[in-house]
């Protein structure tokens, strides 16, 4: 140089470096706030008839170790009434278990709370899906998502084969032709709540099958959401023991058939979400929920604000998978 002094060396960025790893704590933290975010999507689905709980589980990648975690729960249950060393292990695997567990059961919770607000609404504010305004744009969204995600569970099969198509179709069939059973519009009695929050659990449990849309059917819906939003301590109650109840008895086998006959469990949760569109077909008469099952129409606008709103619901599936397939939502 003319002054004298040495060059300095260009620094050339190395953008083929590996990124720093996280430690274990980091990790943990990183899982809990996805088990959190999934939470509370599947809470704030299954506050909508027509939404499946386990459907956004199944989506975000998290269905078969939800599975796995309440069935561990399950198992230490029945270890408690045999030796001490089998009631260690499973005490053990339940710890496990539950750090998946507690933040899922939290943010399903959380996302109930909020969509019940939201998006339902009590009847002096209703929800964005309650109203006539914004209720397509809202339906447009979640049937993007719906959609979208239809082919999370198809692609896990390892052979496709001829009864897997069955079993779509039929699974599919069936769904769609549960809103021919009619709603009962009679107030239910208060013993028959533990018996619906049973049968609510396990169909949040399946994937393409709505907890409240059974609840509709069943006529609890809007006893229960009604609770929830008032706080009815006693409804609320016995309404979470038969969930708990439900639960227990249903997932060991909802985890067996897991197991054993993967594929075809897979082929039936694809025929189960794609037969839970009908319900969330963006136009209808109205949008009053609490009112029963409303029934579809077609096309009457707004043309391009649905559209819209179907699209971002594609994009948000295409881009969780995307960060899924890269390990960015993986602790």
């Amino acid at each position: 140089m003319p002054d004298g002094r040495p060059a300095e060396a260009t620094v050339i960025p190395n953008w083929e470096a590996p990124l720093p790893m996280v430690t274990p704590d980091e990790a943990n933290d990183i899982a809990t706030g996805r088990f959190f975010a999934t939470g509370l999507a599947m809470g704030a689905a299954d506050a909508i008839p027509g939404i499946s709980a386990s459907t956004m589980a199944l989506i975000l990648g998290i269905y078969q170790r939800l599975i796995s975690a309440l069935d561990t729960l399950v198992r230490w249950c029945r270890s408690l009434s045999k030796s001490k060393e089998d009631r260690t292990e499973a005490t053990v695997q339940a710890r496990r278990a539950l750090s998946t567990l507690i933040p899922v059961g939290l943010g399903v919770l959380s996302g109930i709370i909020i969509a019940s607000f939201v998006l339902v609404g009590p009847d002096d504010a209703p929800g964005l899906m309650r109203r006539s305004d914004t209720g397509a744009l809202a339906y447009a969204y979640i049937f993007g998502l719906v959609l979208a995600s239809v082919p999370t569970p198809w692609l896990q099969i390892e052979e496709i084969q001829f009864s897997h198509w069955l079993l779509l179709g039929a699974s599919a069939l069936m769904l769609a032709s549960i809103s021919l059973l009619g709603i009962n519009e009679e107030p239910p009695p208060m013993w028959t709540i533990p018996f619906a929050g049973a049968i609510a659990a396990t169909a949040m449990l399946i994937p393409g099958i709505s907890g409240s849309l059974v609840l509709l059917i069943l006529g609890h819906y809007t006893i229960v959401y009604s609770a929830l939003q008032d706080f009815e301590i006693v409804i609320l109650g016995l309404f979470s023991i038969g969930l708990l109840a439900g639960a227990l008895l249903s997932v060991p086998t909802i985890n067996r058939t897991l197991e054993r006959h993967h594929d075809a469990m897979m082929a039936v949760l694809t025929g189960l979400i794609l037969g839970s569109l009908p319900y969330i077909w963006p136009w209808k008469e109205q949008y009053d929920i609490e009112a029963g099952l409303v029934a579809n129409i077609g096309p009457s606008g707004p043309y391009i604000g649905v559209a819209i709103c179907f699209l971002l619901g594609v994009m948000t599936i295409i881009g969780a998978n995307f960060l899924e397939s890269r390990r960015w939502l993986r602790g």
